[in-house]
């Protein structure tokens, strides 16, 4: 029982034909379609994270090239204030230095308060000396009014 090749391509073919056209038949792995929306779902929400994880990402990199900007311009503002109160420091002690100053208001009170002290002294030393003399010139001032 030799069979030809002949008969052997045709039922080959046929065999094809007819597969194609029915198909495998329904399978256990098959997916439902609850299970492709819930895998779709799946995938639309770590898109969705996936998105905000690059914005905060890129929210991150504007904050480091804005501090990389601003930072060598702070820097550069510090150091200038610093070099110029460095040199300003020396012109302006020597300025407090040589400004002429008033004379302390406690060196003249001093010297009237030594002279009230003189003069009572001496007043005093006038009246010890010529008690009589002062009641005589009492006399002649009531005197003189009347």
């Amino acid at each position: 029982m030799r069979i030809s090749t002949a008969s052997v391509h045709c039922r080959t073919l046929l065999f094809l034909f007819t597969s194609i056209l029915c198909g495998c038949g329904p399978s256990g792995r098959d997916l439902s379609d609850a299970q492709w929306l819930g895998m779709q779902q799946d995938l639309q929400a770590e898109r969705a994270e996936v998105g905000h994880q690059r914005d905060l990402l890129e929210d991150d990199r504007r904050q480091w090239s804005e501090r990389e900007r601003s930072e060598p311009i702070l820097a550069a503002v510090i150091s200038s204030s610093v070099l110029l109160i460095c040199c300003v420091l020396p012109v302006v002690l020597v300025g407090v230095l040589l400004w002429p100053r008033r004379s302390d208001t406690g060196d003249d009170a001093v010297c009237e308060l030594v002279m009230d002290e003189m003069v009572t002294a001496i007043e005093s030393a006038n009246h010890q000396s010529a008690p009589n003399a002062d009641h005589d010139s009492r006399d002649r001032l009531t005197s003189r009014k009347s």
